[in-house]
């Protein structure tokens, strides 16, 4: 028997038209917009570090103020996303870093979540620092 070969023009033209008839369908048009969408109007900036920060290990973070949030969660994680450290309930818009979190010279990255009541109102999506040696 022999082996069975594919041409890719033809895969790709069949591919892009499946798409396309995808796109143009009523439904398709018709969807809801997703939650998250929602989230993205309520912004949380990151304050202390900065966005790309270089330096030592920071002695505070602090981020702005989301409108409605009760309370905010700040989670920091290495560079191959192990965490280093989270903390939940914060009712303020800052933190002094946990001495128990220590961190070796590298890049992280922290990520704040604002609260309303227990469900998720803001997100500030995820800011990297730089931590270099003392």
């Amino acid at each position: 028997m022999g082996t069975f070969r594919f041409n890719p023009v033809v895969l790709f033209v069949v591919f892009s038209l499946a798409c396309m008839s995808r796109e143009s369908t009523p439904a398709a048009a018709e969807e809801p917009p997703v939650e998250v969408a929602k989230i993205q109007r309520i912004q949380i900036e990151h304050l202390v570090p900065k966005p790309n920060f270089v330096g030592k290990t920071p002695t505070v973070m602090q981020w702005t103020a989301a409108e409605g949030a009760d309370s905010y969660a700040v989670s920091v994680e290495n560079e191959i996303e192990i965490p280093v450290f989270d903390q939940e309930e914060i009712k303020g818009t800052s933190i002094p870093w946990p001495k128990e979190a220590r961190v070796d010279p590298g890049t992280y990255y922290w990520r704040i979540v604002g609260l309303k009541a227990g469900r998720l109102i803001a997100d500030s999506g995820r800011a990297a620092f730089v931590v270099m040696e003392p």
